[in-house]
């Protein structure tokens, strides 16, 4: 029976290392900072120079971008300007940044509203105290 390599760890094979993180990760990963894949997409080469997709092809993000998406508008409920302000209180929520008035929270002063829009809820809540939501000019 032969005893070559006992004593050894690695039996003359090389280092313990293993994984990916050896050999800079796994698959494509890290390309965009190697050379050889600059010369496969369209450098002297230009081997895959005019392919979209595929193994070396495509680089970076493809497809086509959503447009037209919502933007969140700045709301306020009425809770919060119950605690705020005082009864018999104009007040404009444009000037304090607002765009659209919601209907969490209680409301019991009588407060006139200045509000671009407003949730139903809201003016329930509203109208119950004894005020009144109005659109601005």
């Amino acid at each position: 029976m032969a005893k070559k390599g006992r004593g050894s760890n690695t039996h003359g094979h090389g280092t313990h290392k293993r994984g990916a993180g050896r050999r800079g990760g796994r698959g494509f990963a890290g390309v965009k900072d190697q050379n050889w894949f600059r010369t496969l997409k369209g450098g002297k080469l230009g081997i895959f120079k005019g392919v979209k997709r595929g193994k070396f092809g495509h680089f970076g993000k493809y497809g086509f971008t959503r447009g037209g998406l919502k933007k969140e508008l700045d709301v306020v409920n009425v809770g919060w300007l119950n605690e705020r302000f005082s009864d018999g209180d104009t007040v404009d929520i444009r000037e304090l940044g607002f765009e659209k008035l919601l209907g969490t929270g209680r409301l019991e002063k009588k407060l006139k509203i200045v509000a671009p829009a407003w949730s139903a809820k809201a003016e329930e809540k509203v109208k119950a105290a004894g005020g009144e939501i109005v659109k601005p000019e």
